[in-house]
């Protein structure tokens, strides 16, 4: 059986069948859901869905660290250190803001 929402998930699309998901959903306790702000969860996704050099994580990431989200929670988010995502993307995001403030 599978262990986690993904499996089930990745189960379902295989074989059209969604019985497993939406008992998963039934069951799940939602008071204990973490909650994520929206700029940190559109980062999980964009980094999930799309390749790292990315305009779509760019914005996410930007984004975050708008809504004042920490290096080291994006680090957490992307599976890297703090340092590590600072050191990779702090580049990035001043060429795109670069980018974005010419008229």
């Amino acid at each position: 059986m599978p262990q986690s929402l993904r499996e089930l998930i990745a189960r379902a699309e295989a074989s059209g069948n969604w019985d497993e998901v939406a008992d998963w959903c039934e069951a799940f306790d939602w008071s204990e859901a973490l909650e994520v702000p929206v700029a940190e969860f559109y980062l999980g996704c964009a980094a999930e869905v799309r390749p790292i050099n990315e305009p779509q994580l760019l914005e996410a990431m930007s984004a975050a660290r708008a809504s004042g989200t920490s290096w080291e929670r994006i680090g957490e988010i992307l599976g890297l250190s703090a340092q590590d995502a600072k050191d990779r993307f702090s580049p990035l995001l001043e060429t795109q803001d670069t980018a974005n403030a010419r008229p």
